[in-house]
């Protein structure tokens, strides 16, 4: 049984419930048109859900934050469950706040949370991998100093809600020589500002309402009171990740998935009485109920302060069962309802297009290798290894804290 929900939580859940239905009815047409969610960003905007990682003496609700962290991954699941793409654009959003929140000196938290607790959605831009390039990732944009600020000029993809976003916020660097993650900061880029360039190359197999595109920026001008953060602070500073939102999303997903495969069933009585579809739909159910368990019960360790490492090596585990089962439920959906299931009147083919992508966020691969070394005696750090928790290889990570002096 999952743990009582919190009165705060218990509100919000209620709105997510009526404003859920209007998200899926937007659905398919968002799909077949790539277009961005910008009424239901704003709905959910005039609900409050843009504001869940503002402290809440801001106004917002504190949530990514020491002791509150199990309802921000229960609103995101019950976002997830009602359309994924919105799901997403508000998990995004309220990280980079979170950000702002956690690194922003005092003046820059009085200047910019006002102004996204009044509606300034947040996109985040740390990817360079490049949709038309082949080759290995490498973060290489960096900040020029001059009078006043800093000159950027970098190229960044899958900027997710810059296409309805107030501020960018870059992950880059101060120059120099130092390791990468040790000069890392976010400097908070507005949308409009001169040099800014949305690129129109969000061309994608699902997920296609996010409308992700890449970024140029050229011989934009940063000033200092817009870089936030001391350099290295994400790494040697922030003990948080993104891994239980991400897990959080992909279980609403699969539950989505579910929800529409047993209602199609349930309305067949060959299927309905169908031994072999009983076993699957059994199946799917209990995988649902495990990675749901290892979610609420990782967040709850977090909500208690535990230790980093331990909490987030649970993190790893439920993002790797939350990316199996919603890959899995919607494509033996397919096998269980027939040939009618890939009609466009049905969602599951969306449903699997959208899982297929979004779980391509981090490698399966990457995570399952982490948590190994655990079994093999080599230990866990939260913040060590490229994967959800950091853009950064061991040994980046590892002169990072040699050179803040951890």
């Amino acid at each position: 049984m999952a743990p009582e929900i919190d009165l705060t939580t218990a509100a919000l859940l209620a709105k997510v419930a009526e404003l859920g239905p209007k998200f899926r009815e937007r659905m398919r047409d968002q799909d077949i048109n790539s277009a961005f969610p910008f009424q239901s960003l704003a709905e959910a905007t005039e609900a409050g859900l843009h504001k869940l990682c503002v402290p809440k003496e801001f106004g917002g609700y504190g949530y990514w934050q020491p002791g509150n962290y199990s309802g921000f991954y229960r609103i995101l699941e019950e976002l997830a469950f009602w359309e994924a793409n919105t799901a997403q654009l508000l998990q995004i959003t309220s990280h980079a706040s979170g950000i702002v929140a956690w690194h922003a000196t005092d003046e820059q938290r009085q200047r910019f949370l006002p102004e996204i607790v009044n509606g300034a959605l947040l996109a985040s831009l740390g990817s360079e991998a490049h949709l038309y390039e082949n080759g290995q990732e490498r973060l290489e944009s960096e900040l020029h100093k001059i009078a006043g600020g800093y000159r950027l000029t970098a190229r960044k993809g899958f900027a997710s809600v810059a296409a309805g976003a107030k501020y960018l916020t870059v992950w880059c660097a101060i120059e120099g020589d130092a390791p990468y993650a040790s000069r890392m900061v976010f400097a908070l880029v507005p949308t409009d500002s001169p040099g800014v360039e949305l690129l129109d190359d969000w061309q994608m197999l699902g997920m296609r309402s996010t409308v992700s595109c890449g970024v140029k920026f050229h011989d934009v001008f940063v000033p200092d009171s817009h870089i936030i953060g001391e350099p290295g602070g994400w790494v040697t500073n922030d003990p948080r990740t993104f891994s239980l939102a991400y897990a959080a999303n992909h279980i609403g997903s699969a539950r989505a998935a579910f929800a529409f495969i047993t209602g199609y069933v349930s309305e067949r009585e060959d299927l309905r009485n169908s031994e072999v579809v009983q076993v699957k739909l059994g199946h799917m159910d209990s995988e649902l109920f495990a990675a749901r368990t290892a979610l609420f019960a990782t967040a709850e360790r977090l909500d208690r302060g535990e230790d980093q490492d331990g909490v987030e090596a649970d993190a790893v585990r439920t993002m790797h069962l939350a990316k199996e089962v919603v890959l899995r439920i919607p494509y033996e959906g397919f096998d269980i309802v027939g040939a009618r299931a890939a009609h466009e009147r049905y969602p599951l083919g969306q449903m699997m297009r959208d899982a297929r992508t979004f779980t391509l966020h981090f490698r399966d691969d990457l995570y399952a290798a982490r948590i190994a070394d655990i079994s093999l005696g080599k230990g866990f750090s939260a913040k060590r290894g490229r994967g959800g928790s950091t853009p950064f290889s061991e040994d980046q990570f590892e002169m990072a804290q040699a050179h803040a002096g951890a």
